[in-house]
């Protein structure tokens, strides 16, 4: 388990860190990494890392996957990742307000005043309108959509940020 602090860090990354210590210590997990100009990508994806030109920490993401359990979050005492997203909603009442002025509120749920953030890759509203532009004309079609839908009903990631970054 990777505990979230929020407006701090995830697991052994702080908001702040320098990249050279950002790798020394997911190193000593054996994770793969991949780098571009401000972002580093560890565990074929799983852990998501940006920094600013100074390549310090401005934020930490862990994304959903089935396959590397040792490497879930835990939030207040719970995985964000793996109960509906409506319950999360709902346990994050408790600890702050999220931003109601979100343009994606519904796939991203923003809590600036904890500094950490939950996204998902789709609201109900895109996926009816995909469906509506689609022609369903198989079990095939039916099937994708029930598995958006199902998709849907947990967040994909979540994160912590640095002031500014959202």
């Amino acid at each position: 388990m990777l505990t979230i602090k929020p407006n701090q860090s995830i697991g052994p990354i702080s908001l702040g860190m320098h990249r050279t210590d950002v790798t020394r210590h997911l190193n000593t997990l054996q994770l793969d990494c991949h780098h571009t100009l401000n972002r580093d990508i560890f565990a074929e994806g799983k852990i998501v890392v940006d920094y600013n030109s100074n390549d310090e920490v401005i934020a930490i993401c862990i994304n959903r996957d089935p396959y590397l359990p040792t490497l879930e979050p835990d939030l207040f005492g719970f995985n964000p990742l793996q109960q509906a997203a409506h319950k999360t909603i709902m346990r994050m009442s408790l600890k702050g307000q999220y931003d109601n002025q979100d343009p994606q509120l519904g796939m991203s749920y923003i809590y600036p005043a904890l500094g950490v953030y939950f996204w998902r890759d789709a609201s109900p509203e895109s996926l009816q309108k995909e469906r509506q532009g689609q022609r369903f004309g198989g079990a095939e079609d039916y099937v994708w959509y029930e598995q958006a839908l199902q998709d849907y009903q947990q967040f994909h990631c979540v994160g912590v940020f640095a002031p500014g970054y959202l």
